[in-house]
């Protein structure tokens, strides 16, 4: 795989996580009642998520199927990672063992 192509595969699961935290921040803004830009929060989070599919989209049309879907595989990892970061949530151990088995699972895949 090209140096282009890993670009645009890490920008897109960037695109992705961005994503996912936006639309939970704004769902927790609606929630908690608060004016204060919920609704611009969720279309960050919509328009975030749409780059995410246009540059996945992208990918797909460069690479195969059996290359691209194992770098999937690694977005729960990099979700959790943002939501520590940018949310304050907490994993428990369970969580980070389901997370570790299937970023070996990744792994092997990408290997064969």
């Amino acid at each position: 795989m090209t140096p282009s192509l890993w670009l645009l595969v890490i920008i897109s699961q960037a695109a992705l996580v961005g994503g996912q935290i936006f639309l939970k921040r704004a769902m927790t803004r609606r929630e908690q009642a608060d004016p204060g830009g919920w609704l611009g929060t969720l279309a960050l989070g919509i328009a975030t998520m749409t780059i995410w599919f246009l540059l996945w989209l992208g990918a797909m049309h460069r690479l195969d199927l059996s290359q691209q879907m194992p770098l999937e595989g690694l977005s729960p990892l990099f979700i959790v990672f943002g939501s520590i970061l940018f949310l304050g949530e907490r994993l428990h151990w369970k969580g980070w063992l389901g997370i570790a088995l299937t970023s070996i699972g990744v792994v092997l895949v990408s290997m064969s």
